[in-house]
């Protein structure tokens, strides 16, 4: 059966940032870049995206799976939006929907299921960051020792909720990849950020990240990104929930 003859699977894009007005020019938003890379990744995937910055929380069964962007917001955050999302990843929980937290996302998951989010006493996380795959999920698209993602964060999850089971961590970032249930998968790296990209929000964010962390995170940009083993294996833990 040819993909057009197979239903599309419907991801709902929850955005919870902006890439910077500085660098909006030269750079699709993060709603873009995420679906960017589903559908490099299986062109049968058909988005469709809430803004729930904006306080668009759409309801849990609106769409077959979800996914978050990232956010300078912080998780912690006392305001209406970040209450209600955290609502929303939690009755998705309950109601077994795929849901993939994308950094911002992935502190939410973390946070609303039982876990804790802090300031990382180690400081910002910034450029390429390699992760050991300690637990070789299923769902994942080939073998892989360690996972180079681009990073860019201030916070950690520095305790997973009770039914977590931790799939790839790194000292500077222990939690960096875990699933909860069969449904919940939380990565606090960045598949959709190119190089590029990373560049020019470090470049940008200079007057707020140590000089260090910038000089560190810029030689990091040679490394290899596994953006698209990761989006490879998002599709196949999404499929994997709803067959």
């Amino acid at each position: 059966m040819s993909d057009s003859a197979v239903k599309p699977i419907v991801v709902g894009i929850l955005q919870c940032g902006e890439v910077p007005d500085t660098l909006s020019a030269q750079f699709p938003d993060y709603n873009e870049m995420i679906e960017i890379g589903l559908k490099r990744a299986d062109n049968n995937i058909h988005c469709k995206t809430f803004r729930v910055l904006d306080d668009e929380i759409p309801h849990p069964t609106e769409c077959d799976a979800w996914i978050t962007t990232g956010s300078r917001f912080s998780v912690n955050d006392q305001n209406e939006w970040t209450e209600k999302f955290g609502e929303f990843v939690s009755d998705t929980h309950k109601l077994k929907i795929p849901f993939v937290g994308i950094c911002y996302g992935m502190q939410m998951m973390a946070k609303a299921l039982g876990g804790k989010v802090e300031y990382a006493e180690k400081g910002w996380g910034v450029g390429v960051a390699t992760s050991t795959v300690y637990e070789e999920a299923p769902w994942m698209a080939n073998h892989k020792v360690a996972a180079n993602l681009v990073v860019s964060h201030q916070e950690q999850v520095t305790e997973l909720p009770e039914e977590a089971v931790l799939l790839a961590g790194s000292d500077f970032c222990p939690n960096s990849i875990f699933q909860v249930g069969s449904s919940m998968l939380g990565i606090q790296g960045h598949p959709e950020f190119t190089t590029d990209y990373s560049q020019a929000l470090m470049d940008a964010r200079r007057s707020i990240i140590p000089a260090e962390a910038v000089e560190a995170g810029m030689d990091s940009l040679s490394k290899r990104v596994d953006g698209s083993w990761t989006f490879d294996s998002i599709i196949s833990f999404i499929k994997s929930e709803l067959t």
